[in-house]
């Protein structure tokens, strides 16, 4: 069973899966064990009118890739170490599979002492009586 393991560990290093993000500026290449191997970007998206866009485009793209490469792999996968059924592809945690945070605990906040500014002198760095200024 490891060499069959190392066998296919192989085949997926070998493997390559190409994608792109939605509005194809930018196209990701990764292996069938899904590391990025390549990364192109268009012209286009560099000096367009939403080059503010192209890191979302970027990840999507990477995602994209590592999609095609985990449904690709997960019938190997799975005749290797006997799974009779595949989970269905990820295509990113949906909303209500977000880990949820807990609530903050809202503590009440103490009403803050006033100051008294009309003993404070501002023209000398000098400390008043009562200590350290600031």
């Amino acid at each position: 069973m490891q060499q069959q393991a190392a066998e296919l560990d192989a085949r997926l290093a070998a493997a390559r899966h190409t994608a792109r993000s939605a509005e194809q500026p930018v196209t990701a290449v990764v292996t069938g064990q899904g590391k990025l191997v390549d990364l192109r970007i268009d012209d286009r998206a560099l000096y367009g009118a939403h080059a503010q866009k192209l890191g979302l485009a970027i990840v999507e793209a990477v995602r994209n890739a590592r999609n095609e490469a985990r449904t690709a792999s997960l019938p190997q996968l799975n005749a290797l170490f006997g799974k009779l059924s595949a989970p269905p592809p990820a295509t990113g945690l949906l909303p209500q599979q977000r880990p949820v945070a807990p609530e903050p605990v809202r503590r009440p906040v103490a009403p803050a002492e006033e100051e008294n500014f009309e003993e404070l002198d501002f023209l000398t760095d000098e400390p008043d009586s009562g200590g350290a200024r600031w």
